[in-house]
């Protein structure tokens, strides 16, 4: 599954939000980690954020390897919704 979302949320600020978000929410662990990209995975799937600053705002583009359903891409969607009204 693929989702975006907008945010003004600074880029490096998403990333370190998501990392606290899985470490409190769910067993996964940062696989791979760039200045502009974090990917987790786990025994419930596998999530890879990308974030870029564009005209002031944030674009937070996640995708998982599975359909919604008590999942990765759950969490990510959960995590999606932290962000919105900042």
């Amino acid at each position: 599954m693929r989702y975006v979302t907008i945010t003004d949320v600074l880029p490096e600020d998403v990333l370190e939000r998501a990392k606290r978000f899985f470490s409190e929410h769910s067993r996964l662990q940062v696989q791979e980690e760039t200045a502009s990209t974090l990917t987790f995975s786990g025994e419930i799937g596998l999530a890879r954020f990308a974030v870029d600053r564009d005209g002031g705002h944030t674009n937070v583009h996640v995708e998982t390897d599975r359909v919604v359903g008590l999942d990765v891409t759950d969490l990510a969607k959960r995590f999606l919704y932290t962000l919105r009204g900042h």
